[in-house]
């Protein structure tokens, strides 16, 4: 896993799925043709994302899931746990996903679009209860 991790650190978008016994590390190389596939309502922002291009073209174009398909999908914030659960046959396939900066998610929502489901899980989590509810 180790040395197949190693290989992703300057891609942006890396797929891990098993052929046979055997990892296989997958690579988008075509983004922008990939993005072109994103409805065109979006923001090209939105459409330059990794998290657009599994939503929109990976997960309902090619695969056929919808939102309704969710309880299908499991998020995992390790890669190499999420790695090492595909070698287990716990998941099919695992997306490797560069990270949304703060600063995008809020261009995009100045643009006045909405960022992709479950795009903005963010670890560590916030203590909301400190924030949120005033102290007695």
């Amino acid at each position: 896993v180790d040395d197949f991790l190693a290989d992703t650190a300057q891609v942006r978008l890396v797929i891990f799925g098993l052929n046979g016994q055997r990892l296989q590390m997958l690579t988008l190389r075509d983004f922008d043709t990939a993005s072109q596939m994103i409805p065109y309502l979006h923001s090209e922002l939105y459409k330059g994302l990794d998290v657009s291009i599994v939503d929109h073209v990976i997960l309902e174009e090619l695969l056929g899931l919808s939102s309704e398909d969710e309880v299908k999908i499991s998020y995992n914030y390790e890669i190499k746990e999420a790695v090492s659960r595909v070698l287990a046959q716990d998941y099919q396939l695992a997306f490797i996903l560069k990270p949304v900066r703060a600063e995008t998610i809020k261009a995009i929502a100045d643009a006045g679009d909405r960022m992709p489901r479950k795009s903005t899980y963010f670890y560590p989590k916030l203590p909301s209860g400190l924030i949120l509810n005033r102290l007695v």
